[in-house]
């Protein structure tokens, strides 16, 4: 009898021995992770980007867009008298560089981000319009990658005020891009039009 009592006795202490153990182990663990930083360098970098680019929070235009900025609806005064005219967000050198603007609009004044429009794929889709010298306004469609890098980039309009014979407008739609083209240069008006669609790449595509 007094052997049985001692092995339930032998063996309840080696139980809650490794119960101890076992508790320590825990919470050295729970501790270590605790102290631990989480990494996530997606995350991290989701993040960075986003914030990077916040000025590129702008409006999403709902299709279909008629795009026909010039140089009377871009001017300051204009807007004042029409409180419901677009908006024209105009960057900073600053934000221009961090998108990579100054790279390839080499004369380019007065940049602004007009909104943001929605096509399916990978890549994101914005509208500028900058001066181009002193005469000449043009607007165009600049596709994206998620990290802001550019794509590619279509000119969907465009005005200048040394002659005046010569514009562009375009109609924007979620499936087709109809560019129009008008030339007075000759002393009639010549009409060029031009369809493009955006492929799933972010590229701007000739549609025959």
């Amino acid at each position: 009898m007094r052997k049985t009592i001692f092995i339930f006795l032998s063996l309840g202490t080696i139980i809650s021995c490794k119960e101890k153990i076992q508790n320590t182990e825990n919470k050295e663990n729970q501790q270590a992770n605790k102290s631990q930083p989480i990494r996530n360098d997606s995350i991290n970098v989701t993040l960075k980007s986003s914030d990077e680019f916040s000025f590129m929070k702008v409006q999403m235009e709902k299709f279909p867009v008629l795009e026909a900025t010039n140089f009377d609806t871009y001017d300051e005064s204009y807007r004042k008298k029409h409180p419901s005219a677009r908006v024209y967000t105009q960057l900073s050198n600053e934000q221009a560089e961090k998108l990579g603007l100054q790279e390839w609009l080499k004369s380019s004044q007065n940049i602004s981000v007009n909104y943001q429009l929605s096509y399916p794929g990978n890549f994101k889709t914005f509208v500028f319009t900058y001066q181009d010298g002193e005469m000449e306004l043009k607007t165009v469609m600049v596709t994206f990658d998620n990290n802001y890098k550019k794509i590619d980039e279509l000119l969907v309009a465009y005005d200048e005020i040394a002659e005046s014979s010569r514009r562009m407008e375009s109609k924007l739609s979620d499936n087709k891009i109809q560019v129009q083209e008008y030339d007075e240069s000759s002393g009639q008006l010549e009409t060029t039009s031009t369809s493009y669609v955006i492929n799933k790449s972010g590229k701007f595509v000739i549609q025959k």
